[in-house]
Order: structure tokens, then C-alpha cells, then sequence
């Protein structure tokens, strides 16, 4: 069964073809459908003499589906491959595709797995996606400055992305010299928090660090808030789903998140947000993704693998998300990840912060 969805007679007759893996079908269609379209605005922008064309296949977030994916782009003679927002594609189409030393260029999936496998299976993989340990990293390297001398807490959601990231952090933080005073975890998807925020109020704190979802963390806020709590109240990506969540209306000023900025807000995008609005296209973050990552994929794009795969090693490149630079592990040495403000409704910038140690 084939799974090409994009697969025409231009794409058989151009100079060079880049692979797109993505879930045309299933839960993450709309992001996959939002990437296409950012990749095709790319596209038009980058190479509109038709030398390069797009073969899409359809690798549904799915370990089956995603290896067909492989197979049909592997057939297609592509350049490079790019697209995998699921971490399932992109184990399945690195091990599919390790024959060929075509490239490929993770936009989406942020596993550190990956990486660690590709050294040990000599992948030809390149993540240009954050992982939530950088997450982390940055959040101890901006509130170890912040909190500097307040006594703080760590709290998590008991499941295995919130204890891992509140344990990434703690480490962190007492690498910096300031372990927490309090820890604490909580049954996610409770109505009320009020028990964990009197606890927080017994222990003394002045600030805590939540690692949970959006949804909780609003619970914990709207309690605080409730109960006249002022310590200070921050959190991990999760919380870029914030805005956009029912509860969003009661969370008071002066929430804080490490999040990926709006791509919308960044002045490298500037002429791109321009072009959706003359065209009435919505500024998904996931538009901007497709764009950027068909940025690179078109700049490094070569009809020898090798040659593909030196320009992803060597260069630096500027894209609407800001510039992306690989390391010897594949992994983009640039953390995109900033400490954002919640006032009025929305995340922004943190216009006054403490002065960093120098390293």
C-alpha cells in the first residue's frame, strides 16, 4: 500500500526532490496541514523556477504507516526529508532511510532518544526541533537568577513527563546552588488544588515551579489566587496551550513560562506573518515551522547525499524561526526557548530581569 500523497509529474520531472513526512491523516492532520502549507509558501519563495518539488507522504504518527512513508520516499529519489512532528516517524523513517544517507531533517519530533540512537546506528539525522530537557536548562539558567536567595519549590503533575522535567530542573537548580526548601506532587485534573496550595503556603516558599499542564496549572493559579497566596508561580512549554484553554480568563498577571516565543511576534518573521495576512492565512506556529524547515531542507538540498549532509554540518541557517546551527549530534545549538510573562490574557516579554551570573 502506497501512502504518497504527492507524488505528481512535476516532482518526477524536477532537479530536486524534498521529502515530507507528515500525518496527512489521523489526530495531528491539522498540523500536518498547516506545515504543507508553510513548506509550499517556502517553496514558492526559495525556488520558484520549479527546480525543487515537494513529495509528501503520509506517515500518520504511526510506526506502520511511517515506515510505508519511508519506503515510498526512498523510491521517489529525495534530496532530503523533512516534516516528523511525531517522535514514532522519525525512529521509523531513520532506520528506513539509513541506506540511502539521505538526510533527514526532524522539524517536529523532539525525543533526545533519537540522537542518542543516531550516534550508535549512524543515522542521517538532524533535529532542528528543542527537546524538553532544553527546556529545562533554560529555566534553571533564568530562574536560578530570579530566585536567587528565595526559598522555592518544585511541584509535579505524577506522571512521566512531569516527573522528569521537575526532576531535570531540581538537578539544575542545585547545580546552580539553590536546591528547593518544598516538593510536592499533585493528582492532575482535579477541579481544585486548594490542598496543595496550603501545603505550598505552610512550607514557606516564595516561588514555585509547576511542571504540568496548562489546564492544572490554572487550577493551582486560580487557587492561589483564591486563598491570597503571593508566591510567584512559574512553568514549563506545557503552558504555551495557555491562551487558548477555558480556564485562561482566571489566571491573575504575573504567571511565568519558559516557552518557544510566538512565531507570529518574531521579527524574522516579519515578511511571512505579512504574506498570511495578505492572504488570509491563519499565523499557525505550525505555518512557520513548514517554512522554516523548508528553508534549510531547499539551502541544503544536494543531489549528493554527502554533499547534503556537509551543509547541514557546516552551516548556520537563517530562517523565520531565527538562525538554526547543528552540532556534531545533530542536535541545533540554538535553545529557542525564553522566559514569557503572562499579562492581560497572553505571554510576554520579560522586559526587566536580574543580571546574570557571568559563566
Amino acid at each position: 500500500m502506497s501512502v504518497l500523497a504527492g507524488f505528481s509529474a512535476e516532482a518526477r520531472s524536477a532537479d530536486l526532490k524534498i521529502g515530507l513526512s507528515l500525518p496527512m491523516t489521523g489526530n495531528a492532520s491539522v498540523l500536518a496541514k498547516q506545515f504543507l502549507q508553510g513548506a509550499r509558501l517556502a517553496v514558492e519563495d526559495f525556488a520558484p523556477d520549479g527546480g525543487v518539488a515537494l513529495v509528501v507522504a503520509d506517515d500518520g504518527c504511526e510506526e506502520t504507516a511511517a515506515e510505508l512513508a519511508a519506503v515510498d520516499l526512498k523510491a521517489a529519489g529525495i534530496a532530503i526529508a523533512t516534516g516528523y512532528l511525531c517522535n514514532t516517524a522519525a525512529f521509523a523513517s531513520a532506520r528506513g532511510m539509513r541506506s540511502t544517507g539521505v538526510p533527514i531533517l526532524v522539524a517536529g519530533a523532539r525525543s533526545e532518544r533519537l540522537l542518542k540512537d543516531r550516534a550508535k546506528e549512524k543515522w542521517n539525522v538532524w533535529r532542528m526541533a528543542p527537546s524538553d530537557r532544553e527546556a529545562a536548562e533554560r529555566a534553571a539558567q533564568k530562574l536560578s537568577v530570579r530566585w536567587r536567595g528565595r526559598p522555592w519549590a518544585v511541584v509535579d503533575d505524577g506522571t512521566a513527563f512531569g516527573r522528569t522535567f521537575a526532576d531535570d530542573f531540581r538537578a539544575l537548580m542545585e547545580e546552580a546552588g539553590q536546591p528547593p526548601q518544598f516538593a510536592d506532587n499533585f493528582r492532575p485534573a482535579q477541579s481544585t488544588q486548594a490542598g496543595l496550595v496550603r501545603r505550598l503556603q505552610r512550607s514557606g516558599v516564595s516561588a514555585v515551579f509547576v511542571a504540568a499542564n496548562a489546564e492544572d496549572v490554572a487550577v493551582i493559579a486560580d487557587g492561589m489566587r483564591q486563598a491570597g497566596a503571593s508566591f510567584e508561580l512559574a512553568g514549563g512549554p506545557t503552558l504555551d496551550l495557555l491562551p487558548w484553554i477555558e480556564q485562561a480568563d482566571v489566571i491573575p498577571n504575573g504567571l511565568l513560562a519558559v516557552i518557544e516565543p510566538d512565531p507570529a511576534s518574531l521579527d524574522t518573521a516579519r515578511e511571512l506573518t505579512n504574506k498570511l495576512a495578505a492572504r488570509e492565512i491563519e499565523p499557525e506556529p505550525y505555518v512557520y515551522l513548514g517554512y522554516a524547515a523548508l528553508e534549510i531542507a531547499i539551502t541544503a538540498a544536494r543531489a549528493d547525499p554527502a554533499e547534503a549532509t556537509k551543509m547541514l554540518a557546516d552551516s548556520v541557517f537563517h530562517t523565520v524561526l531565527g538562525n538554526v546551527d547543528f552540532d556534531g549530534a545533530g542536535r541545533n545549538r540554538l535553545n529557542p526557548y525564553r522566559l514569557r510573562i503572562w499579562q492581560d490574557g497572553a505571554f510576554r516579554p520579560v522586559t526587566q530581569e536580574p543580571a546574570e551570573s557571568p559563566q
